[in-house]
C-alpha cells in the first residue's frame, strides 16, 4: 500500500485526529464547546475548522494534483478568525504541521505499510507550500486588520465609540483642567 492509497483509506480517521488537534489549540473550556457543539450559528469558530479541515484534506489527498488556488480560497475564511484571535503567528499556521504529525503517527501504526523517501519527500514538499500559502493569507489578513485600526485612528471613530461623540473626549479633559484650576483670591470690598 502507498501513502497515498493510505492517507484514501483511513481519510475520515485522519481527518477527525487531525480536527481534533487543531481544536485542541484553544483553551480547554473552549476547546470543549468548539468540539461539542454542531450547529454553525451557535458555534461558528467549531463548525468553520471542522468544514474547512475536511475540505483541504480532500483537495489535498482526493485529486491527482493538488491545486493550491482552490485551497487558498477555501482556507480564506478560516484564516481571517485565527488571525483575529489571540494566535502567534507560528501558532496561526501550525494546523498545517499538525496534519504531518496526524498522518506521521498514524503511519507508524501500520506495520504492513512501507513508505518510500520519495513519498514522503512529496507529502512534506506539498504541505509546506500549503503552508506558505497560510502564512500570506495569515499575514494579509492581519494586515487588513491594522490598517482598519490605522484608519479608525485617523478618522478619530475611537472617539466616537469611546465617548459618543469627539467633543465629549475634550470636554472629560476640560472638566479635570477646570477642577485643577484654584480660584483667584481677590481683595474684599472692606479691604478697600
Amino acid at each position: 500500500m502507498t501513502l497515498e492509497q493510505f492517507l484514501a483509506e483511513n481519510k475520515g480517521e485522519l481527518q477527525d485526529r487531525w480536527v481534533n488537534r487543531v481544536l485542541d489549540s484553544y483553551a480547554e473550556d473552549a476547546a470543549t464547546i468548539f468540539k461539542g457543539e454542531q450547529d454553525r450559528f451557535a458555534n461558528p469558530v467549531g463548525y468553520n475548522t471542522r468544514h474547512t479541515l475536511t475540505a483541504i484534506y480532500s483537495l489535498l489527498f482526493d485529486q491527482p494534483e493538488v491545486d493550491f488556488k482552490r485551497l487558498k480560497d477555501e482556507l480564506e475564511t478560516f484564516i481571517k478568525i485565527r488571525a483575529v484571535q489571540t494566535f502567534t503567528p507560528a501558532s496561526a499556521v501550525g494546523f498545517i504541521y499538525d496534519l504531518k504529525a496526524v498522518v506521521r503517527k498514524a503511519v507508524g501504526k501500520q506495520r504492513d505499510l512501507k513508505v518510500s523517501s520519495e513519498e514522503w519527500a512529496n507529502f512534506h514538499d506539498t504541505l509546506d507550500q500549503l503552508a506558505l500559502v497560510v502564512f500570506d493569507l495569515y499575514m494579509a489578513s492581519r494586515e487588513r486588520l491594522f490598517q482598519a485600526h490605522l484608519n479608525e485612528i485617523k478618522t478619530m471613530n475611537h472617539m466616537l465609540t469611546k465617548h459618543g461623540c469627539p467633543s465629549a473626549g475634550l470636554a472629560d479633559k476640560t472638566t479635570q483642567l477646570m477642577a485643577d484650576v484654584k480660584p483667584l483670591h481677590t481683595q474684599s470690598n472692606e479691604a478697600r
